[in-house]
């Protein structure tokens, strides 16, 4: 079995079956123990009270003081006996401003700091993160453009329009991710806003009505106008950013010449595992390391090491 990708693993039971239970969940905000992890504007509060990065953490008074009201909080699930709730602030201006959040850490990217950060912490850092992002961005019904409240310990959101009264769930976009071989060479791609330095293993989001198989024969036709078979899952990786699940795939080529397509690639090329596996390709050129495209593309690697 394999093991699974960074963000993918949080350490929460996240309880779903009692997110409808509004008493309980009362309770849970009256535990002592309970954590809250707050989010600003999509950065997550980080300590640096040890040598390397730790999840910043609040009680529930604590951040009832700072906002002087009881905020709305998203729970999130139990962790070693532990209630784990998240809140977004982003309204305040400055969180440098605030005393009690500043004797705590700063509010950092994740993806800046993540190679040492615990799995776990990772994956619950993520978690609280596109939580805040879905909330940012579902304030008003999408059906009648009512405004929008907070139900289900924050999983749910429910128009305030009693002729509508749609409610709306977090929703993950779908992206396949894949890795396209020919003998010992993938392809891989640079997009216009990247320095020229950077390639990636190819990437789109799946379309309504389609297959994830077809996303990726699709994909590949379209942006490097190369046909493919033998297409193989290998497994997926939430990416929060802002809410997609990357699923990755291997696949081979049954051309070698590319025609590139698509709008958003300012160049796409073969290369080949000599190259991948050379410092200079493996450090400045390979995708961030905690992502599923760093992982296919090394494990392809290795296993053809040779």
């Amino acid at each position: 079995m394999k093991s699974p990708n960074f963000y993918a693993e949080t350490g929460l039971n996240r309880m779903a079956e009692r997110r409808s239970d509004s008493v309980w969940l009362s309770e849970q905000e009256e535990k002592q123990n309970a954590i809250v992890l707050p989010v600003w504007r999509t950065q997550n509060l980080i300590s640096h009270k040890s040598a390397k990065p730790q999840v910043g953490q609040l009680t529930i008074n604590e951040i009832t003081k700072i906002l002087e009201q009881k905020p709305h909080l998203v729970f999130l699930g139990y962790r070693n006996g532990t209630p784990y709730f998240s809140v977004d602030i982003s309204f305040i201006d400055d969180p440098k401003a605030i005393p009690e959040l500043q004797a705590i850490g700063d509010f950092t990217d994740i993806r800046d700091i993540s190679l040492d950060l615990p799995r776990k912490d990772g994956g619950l850092l993520a978690y609280s993160r596109a939580m805040a992002q879905w909330h940012k961005t579902h304030q008003f019904c999408n059906r009648c453009g009512s405004p929008t409240v907070p139900k289900d310990g924050g999983h749910m959101r429910q128009c305030t329009n009693i002729d509508c009264n749609a409610q709306h769930f977090p929703r993950t976009d779908m992206a396949v991710i894949m890795l396209v071989s020919s003998g010992d060479k993938i392809i891989l791609g640079r997009k216009k806003d990247w320095p020229n330095d950077r390639f990636s293993i190819l990437a789109g989001f799946v379309e309504p009505g389609e297959t994830i198989e077809g996303a990726v024969e699709r994909e590949v036709m379209e942006e490097v106008g190369i046909p493919i078979t033998n297409i193989r899952y290998h497994s997926s990786q939430p990416w929060p950013y802002p809410s997609n699940l990357m699923l990755g795939f291997f696949a081979e080529a049954l051309s070698d010449e590319i025609h590139i397509t698509d709008d958003e690639l300012a160049e796409a090329r073969w290369f080949t595992r000599a190259e991948l596996i050379e410092e200079a390709i493996a450090y400045r050129k390979k995708p961030h390391s905690v992502s599923i495209a760093r992982r296919l593309i090394s494990e392809w690697a290795l296993k053809n090491k040779g």
